[in-house]
């Protein structure tokens, strides 16, 4: 199943800018892997998009590529029930595109 959410925060910035958009493919689909972005459901902070950076037999710690976002520590395991999607393609946001 696919899914399209857009990005609200920087956390993910310089590679997704608050107003573009992602789809995913739900991962029932797909083997996630290291390098992998996610989008999922935390409880403390909801609708989270961070990158994959380790994988253990429980679950994924995650991390967002801008300097200020949400520490993998704050966020702790990530596991599969918590997550919607696998990030396969970025839609960019009319007012981020420069030419």
């Amino acid at each position: 199943m696919l899914k399209l959410s857009k990005i609200k925060g920087y956390s993910m910035s310089p590679s997704y800018l608050e107003g573009d958009y992602v789809v995913s493919v739900t991962p029932k689909l797909v083997k996630l892997r290291k390098g992998d972005v996610i989008i999922f459901k935390h409880p403390a902070y909801g609708s989270l998009i961070k990158e994959i950076c380790q994988k253990n037999e429980n679950g994924y710690y995650v991390q967002g590529s801008y300097p200020k976002s949400t520490t993998s520590q704050s966020i702790g395991l990530v596991n599969l029930n918590m997550i919607e999607g696998k990030v396969i393609m970025k839609i960019q946001s009319k007012k981020n595109y420069h030419e």
